[in-house]
Parts: structure tokens; C-alpha cells; sequence
């Protein structure tokens, strides 16, 4: 069995429980929940997408390295930490690298802006990281444009020295492209204000200075029109202590991986995010449209949090929305948070139920009468406890199912997926 346009959930009591056709679904659920064996890694076995997954730790590409796919299994590691299991190929990232097309520039930078401004949760400052993104497009691009590295171009912001990379801008364009628009009034700015711009493009760069940021920069970029073509894995891996430094080259990764998709999917890209651990590993600032515009551009996100107080830090408010942004949720046993069970509950409503007393007469005769009494449909109780092996599924019409959990190392649908032994796999 394969899926193709749809999330696998488990087992209902009817057949498979699904997210619904080009549907996103939200797991919900704390560390140990079966967030792992039972969605992600039985979802990498049976979809027909390229799929990007990330993980704190390296045992889901370890598993997935032994399993019988197709395609190429990779590995990016903005640690250097991690070591590549058998069968699986290192590749790198840099936003220097996607920015050799001036688009691909002004993209690259944005992710650079969104992490550095969603990393505050705050918009007051948006001048300044307007004007830096205005004069770090331009060089971003210059540095492409010449072969030079994420170190090379962070150096130069450091240095405050763009003055050769507009010399290299008008060479290839002339005087009319926004590029050398751009920098050249950045460069002719009144002093003080320059000033506050570079210190604001050198902010941009804080998490892109340790020594494994620039080594993961230098790693053999993605094929991204071959990996499209699938079913490929990329495996993103940060340990909790990198996340700081590594963010901003895991957003700028997926998501020119996702507008890639964009472009591409009228001739057939189709692409699952697999993010566990989302709000850590990688909190794309642009998450809510990617969710809602994503299924019908051939992008589906399978998106893990332990509970919506850990998304509401990343997020901000807009978290409070991610379950009418979802439209399918699936909730794990042994949520502790309080203000997630109290909206779950909210969101089950309440039902009438029939309750029956009974009333006896003087002559002992008893007559019995129905009434209906609004209770809720759960309790923070049973939300929090949840059923073992099972999980809460909540559709976009909020009606809710329980869902068996189906864990890959001991379900018998995945035994035909035997470990594989001595498979090539190309890189693309």
C-alpha cells in the first residue's frame, strides 16, 4: 500500500484513518507519544512524494537508511554532529548558493529577514530589517555571482564593505537593475543611518558564524529539479543545542525546496514536509501559508508539536489559529498543557445526554422519566490521559474519532518493508 495525496494516521473503525485528499494535518503530542513509529516514519515508508523530514536526533534516518524505498535517502546536518549511516549522502545548504538568479537573491534574503524577525516575535523593528534586506539582496547576489561563500559575504557585512559588490552588480547589469539600485542608494545613505543598516545585516548573519554553519554551507548543494522527481528523503537533522545556529539555513533549505514545488508542480513536484519537533527544528515564519496554499501546489506538511504553548512561543498569536489552520489535528496521549486541553475541549463542544430517574409513588409504584442534561463531550481529563495505543482525531468539521496507532516496528501492514541490504542509492 502506498499513499499519494493524503496523510497517513493510523487504523479507524472502518478501514485507514487519512487527513482527507491534499489535506495538512497537526500531530499533537509529548516526547515519547509514538509521534515517531506510528505517523512519521510509517508515512516516509508508504508516500510517493519527495518527502523532507526533520529531527532532533538521527534515529529516524538511521531506521529509514535500513528500509526497503525507493529513491535517495539524505542527510543535512548544520551540526556536523551526525554521522551519515550507510547508504545515505551528506549534502549542504547555503543561501548563497540559491541566489545566483536575482529572485533567487531576493527569496534567500527573506528567509534570512523572517527567521531574524519571527525570532523576537515583534515587528517594531521594521525599517531597519527592511533596509537590510535592501542591502543585503544585492550582496547576497554579488557573492553568487562571483563563487564566493556564506563566509566571504558575511565578512564583507562585518567589514561594512559593499563597494565591490556593486562594482560587480553594474558590470553584469549595467545601472538599471534593481540590484545596483539597491545597494548603490543603501551605500549613498546619510552616515548614521548606514550605520544602523549594516548593524541590522549583521545581525541577520548571528546564527550563521559558527564553524558547522559554514562547513554545512559548503556541503554538495541539493538538486532540487532531481530530487522533485522522487521519491527522494532529505533527513534534517539538529540537535537541540545547534538549533540557535541552524535555523536559519534549515528554513531557507525547505522552503526553496517549497517554492521550488511551487514552480514545478504543474509537471508533477509533489512534496510532504514531515516536521517533527516543528517548532524547534524548524519554524518556518511563513508556516500558516504554506499550510493553507500548500495542498492545491502539491505541498503537504505533517506537522509535529508537543503541545500549542510550545508553537504560541515561535508563533505568537497565530498559534491560538493552528487548529482551524490544520484541517485535520490529531492529538497523542499525555498533553500536559493547560490552556491546549481547555481549547481541544472547547473545540469538542458540549452534546445532550439522556439521564433517567425514577420516582415511586405511596403505593410503591415507581415511574421512570427521561431528561437531557448538556455535558461536555470531554473532559481536560480525557483528553490529557487519552486511550493507550490509540489517539484523538479531530476532522476540519471538529467531529471527533479515536484512531489506533499503528507503530512501524510492530505492525504487521509494514512487514514488506524488509530491511534492505546493499542498495544503491545515487545522490540527486
Amino acid at each position: 500500500m502506498t499513499i499519494d495525496s493524503t496523510i497517513y494516521l493510523g487504523r479507524a473503525r472502518n478501514g485507514d484513518a487519512m487527513s482527507g485528499d491534499e489535506r495538512s494535518a497537526l500531530i499533537i503530542g509529548p516526547s515519547r507519544s509514538g509521534k515517531t513509529s506510528s505517523i512519521i516514519i510509517p508515512n516516509l515508508l508508504l508516500s510517493t512524494r519527495s518527502v523532507v523530514v526533520t529531527s532532533t536526533k538521527p534515529d529516524v534516518v538511521t531506521a529509514m537508511a535500513g528500509r526497503r524505498i525507493d529513491g535517495a535517502t539524505l542527510l543535512f546536518d548544520p551540526s556536523g554532529t551526525i554521522a551519515a549511516p550507510r547508504g545515505v549522502t551528506r549534502i549542504g545548504y547555503s543561501p548563497v548558493s540559491q541566489s545566483l538568479e536575482w529572485d533567487g537573491a531576493v527569496l534567500a534574503t527573506r528567509s534570512l529577514v523572517d527567521v531574524a524577525r519571527r525570532s523576537r516575535l515583534e515587528h517594531g523593528d521594521d525599517h531597519w530589517t527592511e533596509r537590510a534586506s535592501a542591502l543585503v539582496a544585492p550582496l547576497i547576489h554579488a557573492t553568487a555571482l562571483r563563487g564566493e561563500s556564506l563566509g566571504q559575504l558575511a565578512t564583507v557585512i562585518d567589514q561594512r564593505h559593499g563597494g565591490d559588490a556593486l562594482t560587480t552588480l553594474r558590470e553584469r547589469y549595467g545601472e538599471q537593475h534593481p540590484s545596483v539600485a539597491l545597494l548603490q542608494g543603501i551605500l549613498e545613505t546619510d552616515e548614521r543611518e548606514r550605520s544602523g543598516i549594516w548593524s541590522t545585516a549583521s545581525g541577520l548573519f548571528a546564527g550563521l558564524r559558527t564553524d558547522a554553519a559554514r562547513t554545512a554551507s559548503r556541503g554538495a548543494p541539493l538538486n532540487v529539479d532531481e530530487f522533485l522527481r522522487g521519491p527522494h528523503q532529505l533527513h534534517i537533522v539538529a540537535p537541540s543545542r545547534y538549533q540557535a545556529v541552524s535555523t536559519p539555513l534549515i528554513v531557507g533549505l525547505i522552503e526553496q525546496i517549497v517554492h521550488a514545488t511551487y514552480d514545478r508542480h504543474a509537471k508533477g513536484a509533489r512534496l510532504l514536509l514531515a516536521l517533527d519537533e516543528l517548532a524547534n527544528v524548524a519554524p518556518l515564519p511563513r508556516l500558516p501559508s504554506i499550510v493553507s496554499e500548500g495542498g492545491g501546489q502539491g505541498v503537504l506538511t505533517l506537522a509535529c508539536v508537543q503541545d500549542l504553548s510550545q508553537a504560541r512561543a515561535r508563533w505568537g498569536p497565530i498559534a491560538d489559529g493552528f487548529l482551524s489552520l490544520f484541517p485535520t489535528t490529531v492529538v497523542l496521549p499525555g498533553v500536559a498543557d493547560r490552556s491546549t486541553l481547555e481549547l481541544l475541549q472547547r473545540i469538542a463542544g458540549r452534546t445532550l445526554v439522556p439521564t433517567t430517574s425514577i420516582q415511586r409513588g405511596r403505593g410503591r409504584t415507581a415511574t421512570y422519566a427521561t431528561s437531557w442534561v448538556e455535558r461536555d463531550r470531554a473532559t481536560v481529563g480525557d483528553l490529557a490521559t487519552g486511550r493507550p495505543g490509540w489517539a484523538l482525531g479531530i476532522d476540519s468539521q471538529n467531529a471527533m474519532r479515536w484512531i489506533a496507532l499503528t507503530p512501524a516496528h510492530r505492525s504487521p501492514r509494514f512487514r514488506d518493508y524488509r530491511i534492505r541490504d546493499g542498495l544503491d542509492r545515487s545522490r540527486p
